[in-house]
C-alpha cells in the first residue's frame, strides 16, 4: 500500500491509528506534555541539555513559531477568553505535538513564551505538567538592562505592559527601565502563582534557578517529577559546570553593587521577591 508506506515514513508512526479523525482528542486525553513557565533568563537551556541526556523524549528550547507577540496577547486577553487562547496555542503547537505523539515520544518545552498560554494549556491536557523556574529578581532586571528591554530590544513589541485598566498604565511611559524590568519580573510570577492555584499541586514543580545551575539535587527532583530515569550526580556536576548561554560582562554590575535608589526601586516593584524569600528586610 503505497499511501500507507509514505504516511509510515512521513511520521514514523509508532502508534496505531485507525482513525484520524479523532487523533486530536486522542492526543489531548492521552499525552502528558511538560512546560516549563517563567520570566525566562532562568537557566532553560541547562534544563534542555540535561533532559537530553535522559531521553525523555521531543525536547525543544524555543520551536517555531516563537509566539512573542502571541504571548503578549494572551496575557491581554485574561481568563474571559480562554477559547481563543486554546486556538492560538493549538495553532502554534499542534504539529510538534501530533508529531511527537505519533512517535511515542513525550513533548516537552522550555520556551517561557507558553508561560501566559498554562491555565489554556493545562485544560486541553489534564495530564500536562509545569516547571515553574524562579530566578533571582535582581538577577534578571540585571540581564534585561544589558539587553535593553523595552528600550530598544527587538522583540519588545513582544514585551508585557501594563492591561487597560491597570493604575500602573497611567504611569507607564514615565517609569525608569529599572522600573518597567522589574514589573515585569513581578507581573510574569504573579501570573504564574495565580495559575498553580488552579491546577493540582502533583502537576507542578517549582524550583530557583540558583538550585538548577549549583546542586545536582535539583534535576534529580526534576526526574522524579516526571518519572524518568535519573542521571547520576557525577554526570549532572559534569554538565553544570560548564555555563549555557552565559552572558558576557558588561557595564551593569550586579545588583548588590548598585546604587540604593536603584536598589530601592528594584524591591518596590518586586513584592513577590520578600514572599520567595530574597528581601529579608522589613522596607
Amino acid at each position: 500500500d503505497i499511501k500507507s508506506y509514505i504516511k509510515q515514513e512521513r511520521y514514523k508512526i509508532k502508534k496505531d491509528i485507525s482513525d484520524f479523525t479523532k487523533l486530536p482528542e486522542k492526543i489531548y486525553e492521552d499525552m502528558n506534555p511538560v512546560f516549563v513557565v517563567s520570566t525566562g533568563r532562568v537557566g532553560s537551556e541547562l534544563l534542555v541539555k540535561l533532559m537530553k541526556k535522559t531521553k525523555i523524549g521531543s525536547i525543544y528550547h524555543e520551536p517555531y513559531p516563537r509566539m512573542f507577540l502571541g504571548s503578549k496577547i494572551a496575557y491581554e486577553m485574561g481568563p474571559e477568553n480562554m477559547s481563543a487562547k486554546k486556538i492560538a496555542f493549538l495553532n502554534a503547537r499542534y504539529f510538534l505535538l501530533k508529531t511527537a505523539y505519533l512517535h511515542d515520544k513525550r513533548f516537552i518545552e522550555t520556551n517561557n513564551r507558553t508561560t501566559f498560554f498554562m491555565d489554556a494549556i493545562a485544560e486541553i491536557f489534564p495530564k500536562a505538567k509545569f516547571i515553574h523556574i524562579i530566578r533571582h529578581p535582581g538577577g534578571f532586571v540585571r540581564s534585561g538592562l544589558r539587553r535593553n528591554y523595552y528600550i530598544g530590544n527587538e522583540n519588545d513589541d513582544g514585551r508585557l505592559t501594563p492591561r487597560m485598566g491597570n493604575p500602573i498604565s497611567t504611569n507607564w511611559e514615565g517609569m525608569k527601565q529599572i522600573e518597567k524590568i522589574s514589573w515585569l519580573w513581578n507581573e510574569t510570577n504573579s501570573f504564574i502563582e495565580q495559575k498553580k492555584n488552579s491546577i493540582q499541586k502533583e502537576r507542578i514543580l517549582t524550583m530557583f534557578s540558583t538550585e538548577l545551575f549549583t546542586n545536582p539535587n535539583t534535576f534529580q527532583l526534576v526526574c522524579e517529577f516526571l518519572e524518568c530515569e535519573a542521571l547520576s550526580t557525577k554526570h549532572i556536576e559534569n554538565i553544570i559546570k560548564k555555563p549555557i548561554n552565559k552572558q558576557k560582562q558588561g557595564q551593569v554590575g550586579k545588583w548588590k553593587t548598585w546604587s540604593e535608589n536603584d536598589i530601592s526601586l528594584l524591591k518596590k516593584w518586586t513584592p513577590l521577591g520578600r514572599e520567595y524569600g530574597f528581601w529579608s528586610d522589613s522596607k
